[in-house]
């Protein structure tokens, strides 16, 4: 079976979307905790998905094309959310297969090749307030679900907005949080927050 380019395209397109819908959230979020460009930084990050997004059709050679757009997220300067949002996508374009049997299993097989490199990167583990409290719990969803991949990509949403909801009670151990102690808490991580929106985003689009 050939992948379907397009739909992986409306997948990411549909995530992207989700985050910049919500920047103003971001902001707010990192305001409390950071220095406050987070926002900022995914509304650059998000501008770039965008514009190298929308050129993909179903010729497109989907490591090609993911490869393209990790090159030029590379090149947004912003806080350390930009090096870490690009790991994940670094991470698909690494583990993308344009002979993977059926785009849902590429589809789940550059999502977990996202969480490989974004954990050999960031280092961090569930707990740590950061990105990996919405990641991790959305990727073993993805790793270990029998169900069909919509399915699958609405569960692994729920448990990223759960993982992030959950760093409200933690205290921070990177970035400028981790100097406010005790302050941080009754916040979410900001950088969780924005996938969690990544992950729900997927499931609007798997499912348009």
């Amino acid at each position: 079976m050939s992948l379907e380019p397009v739909k992986v395209k409306n997948l990411l397109l549909a995530a992207a979307r989700e985050i910049a819908a919500h920047v103003d959230v971001l902001t707010d979020l990192d305001c409390a905790l950071g220095d406050g460009d987070h926002g900022t930084t995914m509304k650059k990050l998000t501008n770039v998905m965008f514009d190298k997004l929308e050129s993909w059709d179903q010729t497109t050679n989907l490591k090609e094309g993911l490869e393209s757009l990790n090159d030029a997220l590379e090149d947004v300067s912003g806080g350390s959310a930009g090096p870490l949002f690009g790991a994940f996508i670094y991470g698909m374009a690494a583990a993308a297969d344009p002979n993977a049997p059926s785009t849902d299993a590429f589809i789940k097989s550059i999502l977990l090749g996202a969480y490989d490199e974004f954990f050999i990167t960031s280092k961090a583990v569930v707990g740590d307030k950061t990105m990996m409290d919405a990641i991790y719990p959305a990727t073993e969803v993805i790793r270990t679900s029998t169900a069909d991949m919509k399915t699958t990509l609405q569960k692994a949403a729920q448990a990223a907005r759960a993982g992030s909801d959950n760093t409200a009670e933690m205290l921070a151990k990177y970035g400028r949080a981790r100097y406010i102690g005790e302050r941080c808490l009754g916040h979410q991580d900001p950088g969780s927050v924005t996938f969690a929106y990544f992950y729900e985003g997927l499931a609007k689009g798997y499912s348009a």
